[in-house]
């Protein structure tokens, strides 16, 4: 299933959403903080298997997330 990246344009956040090809577009991703649509956008990841020796794999550092387990817009939305 291919990862897509969507942006929300009122709050400047980006969404990563695992969806069918089929679904990319619809049903239309909601921002977790104002609840307006978000635009998806080209995403520049890529994959390739076997490229990397394991001494190379050994040496790539590990991804830190960009906000704290507590950020307001990682939470879900609660609905009333």
């Amino acid at each position: 299933m291919p990862l897509y990246v969507y942006n929300c344009l009122e709050c400047d956040i980006e969404i990563e959403e695992l969806r069918p090809g089929a679904q990319a577009d619809w049903p239309p991703v909601e921002c977790p903080i104002c609840l307006g649509l978000c635009r998806r956008e080209i995403s520049l990841f890529t994959l390739q298997r076997g490229s990397a020796s394991p001494e190379e794999r050994r040496n790539v550092p590990v991804a830190q997330p960009a906000h704290p387990d507590d950020c307001a817009c990682c939470r879900p939305a609660r609905r009333g």
